[in-house]
C-alpha cells in the first residue's frame, strides 16, 4: 500500500519539500505497525532501515545509560542508514505501541541519488539530526 503524500506535508523533516518531492519519497515509504516492547533498530548492526514516527513513544538507548524518549509525529529514527559507517549508534525500543513509516537503505539511496536537488534537502537535514544525535550519545546534552 503506497503512503499519501499528504501524510508527509505537515511533519518539521519535510516542512521545506514540493509535492513532486513529497511524492517521490511518500511513494518508497511503508507502514508498519509497532508493538510495545518491539525492538525496531539495535545498536552495532548494519542500518538497513530509515524510520518516521507517526504514532508511539520510542528510546533511543545509547552506550553509557543514555537515551532519548522519541515520541513527536514526524520524527526520524535510524539516520546510520545514510551516513558512514552505516551501522546503528543506538537501539530503539518501542514503549507504546505506535506506527512509523519505513524505507530501506537501498530505497533511500535510489531517491537521494536518483534527484541531486532532493538528495541534498535529505542529506541536510539528516546530518543536522545525526549531529543532535551524537552529542547526546556522547553525553554532551
Amino acid at each position: 500500500m503506497s503512503i499519501d503524500a499528504h501524510i508527509l506535508k505537515p511533519l518539521d523533516f519535510f516542512v521545506d519539500f514540493k509535492q513532486h518531492e513529497l511524492e517521490s519519497f511518500a511513494a518508497a515509504l511503508k507502514s508498519r505497525t509497532v508493538d510495545a516492547g518491539e525492538v525496531i533498530i539495535e545498536r552495532g548492526t548494519p542500518a538497513l532501515t530509515f524510520f518516521i514516527i507517526l504514532s508511539g513513544t520510542y528510546e533511543a538507548a545509547f552506550k553509557g545509560d543514555r537515551s532519548i524518549i522519541l515520541e513527536q509525529i514526524g520524527e526520524v529514527m535510524g539516520w546510520s542508514t545514510v551516513v558512514h559507517p552505516f551501522h546503528y549508534t543506538g537501539t530503539v525500543t518501542a514503549k507504546k505501541d505506535g506506527e512509523v513509516l519505513e524505507i530501506s537503505s537501498r530505497d533511500f539511496f535510489e531517491l537521494i541519488q536518483g534527484n541531486n536537488a532532493l538528495g541534498e534537502k535529505i542529506m541536510k537535514k539528516i546530518d543536522k539530526i545525526a549531529s543532535e544525535r551524537r552529542t547526546i550519545a556522547a553525553g554532551s546534552q
